[in-house]
């Protein structure tokens, strides 16, 4: 292997270390998961069923 080709490996690696790196910070922050919690949170209801939301279990008197 050549210098040229170890100083281009060596800028390759250099680039992608640090590319993972701002990706670790950059996703991983304290504000980017309150930046999650907020749009989960404020999200629309992603269920447009017409039913009710809560199926009771009610026994009612037979006629008879």
């Amino acid at each position: 292997m050549t210098f040229a080709n170890m100083l281009l490996v060596a800028a390759i690696v250099l680039v992608v270390v640090f590319a993972g790196y701002w990706a670790v910070t950059h996703f991983f922050s304290e504000e980017a998961r309150m930046e999650r919690r907020r749009r989960r949170s404020n999200a629309p209801i992603s269920s447009k069923r017409k039913g009710p939301m809560v199926k009771f279990s009610v026994r009612t008197p037979k006629k008879d």
